[in-house]
């Protein structure tokens, strides 16, 4: 399977893994608000998309809206999959007090009997082959494997690591967790802090108040960069208005439609979309910014015709913004940015030629109807 990540890159960017659900962080937790070197310099968010805003950078979710598990109204770990380990399953987050860390947060099964009745399950694995979502438990000898409705009987359990008191120790407090699985790549994430009765969905818009979850086997995406690894025991799951579900939704999924093996070509390819999807132009350079805002429209191609309407007369980008790869734009034309965000000092890329010219790095296009002013 192609890395679609330049190893360059993953070493200053890969984040630390950390496991349990208990950590002593030194400092006081970051405020939610714009990033310090935000593309306007500092105390503002002109794209709306800024570390530490609690939307992913556009990744998992659209901007304004969450995919954080709250404690009390404040994000403290954000979803980004489950991952089966030796001990059991996994809840992959993101932490909040420190965004360059991703835990580990073990989960179990809180029924106080098994779906059939009996002693409660052990939780073996959870699995979401392209297609087929499924939860494996054990019952003594028994082990099965539940899907649709049998899931959504399940009530898990797993602590979460929240600052109680703003010095930066956190402590594990316990939530319930449920899955409705909704179609064979969709699944309803739900939460609630004990002993709290009312059920919050993981997946929060707005406007939008039945988000779900898309789900991406084998695979990490990383929630500051969208680099993408394969991992055999992960399974992604981010939000319907990220940026890795429309890049699926647009024909971009990293394995083959017939086969659903995976294929290096559409691996490159998503990677690509997943910056291009966020105008992360710089993302190569080491600027995380995105410079967009949420529902603007953009054209795209790709070099080898996987995208749906990829082929479209309305595809053919008379005003090119940029080609891509899984690093970030591998040239733009400034007079064509969708947006007119301001970019931070001394990020430039070259002029692209006014209509896509391939080539084994840029395989993915960008492109507006007609330029905005300035």
């Amino acid at each position: 399977m192609l890395n679609t990540f330049p190893t360059w890159l993953m070493g200053p960017l890969m984040l630390a893994f950390a496991a349990g659900c208990t950590l002593p962080i030194t400092g006081a937790k970051p405020p939610i608000g714009a990033r310090p070197d935000s593309p306007s310099g500092g105390g503002s968010c002109p794209t709306g998309q800024c570390d530490p805003d609690p939307n992913g950078l556009g990744i998992y979710v659209a901007e304004g809206h969450s995919y954080c598990f709250l404690h009390e109204k404040t994000p403290a770990a954000c979803l980004e999959g489950f991952v089966n380990t030796p001990e059991g399953v996994a809840l992959r987050v993101r932490s909040m007090y420190q965004k360059d860390q991703t835990l580990q947060l073990p989960l179990h099964l809180r029924n106080p009997t098994g779906p059939d009745g009996g002693e409660t399950p052990k939780l073996e694995s959870i699995h979401g082959n392209v297609g087929d979502f499924f939860v494996a438990i054990r019952q003594g000898d028994d082990g099965r494997k539940l899907r649709g409705e049998a899931v959504s009987r399940l009530v898990f359990g797993f602590r979460l690591p929240v600052d109680l008191d703003g010095t930066g120790t956190l402590e594990g407090l316990l939530y319930e967790l449920s899955l409705e699985p909704v179609s064979d790549n969709r699944l309803v994430v739900r939460y609630r802090p004990t002993p709290s009765t009312v059920w919050l969905r993981q997946c929060r818009s707005p406007k939008e108040p039945d988000v779900a979850s898309v789900l991406l086997p084998y695979r990490q995406v990383d929630g500051l960069n969208a680099a993408v690894r394969p991992h055999e025991e992960t399974l992604t799951v981010a939000c319907e208005t990220g940026a890795i579900a429309a890049c699926m939704d647009w024909g971009y999924q990293p394995w083959s439609p017939e086969s659903r093996r995976a294929d290096a070509d559409r691996e490159f390819v998503f990677g690509a979309c997943l910056q291009a999807k966020r105008a992360a132009y710089f993302v190569g350079h080491g600027d995380l910014s995105t410079y967009t805002v949420s529902g603007t429209e953009i054209l795209r191609r790709d070099a080898h015709g996987f995208g749906r309407d990829s082929n479209d007369d309305l595809q053919q980008l008379e005003y090119l913004e940029a080609l891509w790869s899984p690093r970030g734009a591998e040239c733009l034309n400034l007079a064509n940015r969708r947006a007119k965000a301001p970019i931070r000092n001394g990020l430039t890329l070259p002029a692209c030629s006014p209509s896509p010219s391939w080539s084994s790095q840029a395989r993915f296009a960008t492109g507006v109807k007609q330029p905005s002013m300035p």
